[in-house]
């Protein structure tokens, strides 16, 4: 007997606790869904009050198949543009050190001569470098003109179909609320209409 008291203790306070744990769980699951209703509740008075979106250009961007591709295009155009500097410069080089070996043997008027046509090649290739320079930056300027006016296009789309009257830009503004934060939706409307970008090398670079 002595035994089974201390078991019948155990017992009684555990079905005298089991109904308040019980009751404790039920509480924080109905509070929880509340929470969560709630939430849902002020997103869409949020939206229905305020009429406006907000947007992260960079956001669009990082998400965007056609940006990862111009990226990839211009990455390519570039590699190929070095390859094509670096013959020319070892050309360069290997004909800077035969004019410095005939220095000794040639008339300094000779010498003179054959120094400046050797500086006008060498003019030639850092105004080539510097064309280059500018076709990639152009390039890039056009590939994030084409995805800007994807975006504009379905910014205007959501905008009238939502019915907000502006959109802020996420870098300019402090609004944070994820309910009318529409950097994924263009993201992903852009990546549909507008999945990747091909860029070509100019035609006039092509005979250089």
């Amino acid at each position: 007997m002595t035994k089974q008291k201390p078991l019948a203790l155990t017992l009684d306070r555990f079905f005298r606790i089991q109904p308040l744990l019980l009751f404790v769980t039920l509480f924080f699951i109905n509070f929880l869904l509340f929470a969560q209703e709630q939430k849902i509740s002020k997103n869409i008075e949020l939206k229905d009050n305020f009429p406006a979106a907000v947007i992260d250009m960079q956001k669009v961007l990082s998400k965007s198949t056609a940006w990862a591709s111009l990226q990839n295009e211009v990455k390519k155009l570039e590699d190929g543009f070095k390859k094509e500097i670096k013959m020319e410069e070892e050309t360069l080089k290997k004909e800077q050190e035969n004019l410095r070996s005939q220095k000794s043997v040639l008339a300094a008027e000779q010498y003179k001569e054959k120094e400046n046509a050797f500086k006008v090649k060498v003019n030639k290739v850092q105004g080539k470098v510097e064309s280059i320079r500018r076709e990639l930056e152009s390039t890039m300027a056009r590939g994030m003109q084409i995805i800007q006016s994807q975006a504009v296009k379905h910014l205007k789309e959501i905008a009238s179909k939502e019915g907000y009257l502006v959109v802020f830009d996420a870098s300019t503004t402090i609004i944070t609320a994820d309910a009318i934060n529409i950097s994924d939706l263009v993201a992903e409307k852009i990546n549909k209409s507008l999945p990747k970008i091909n860029v070509e090398r100019k035609k006039e670079n092509k005979g250089d």
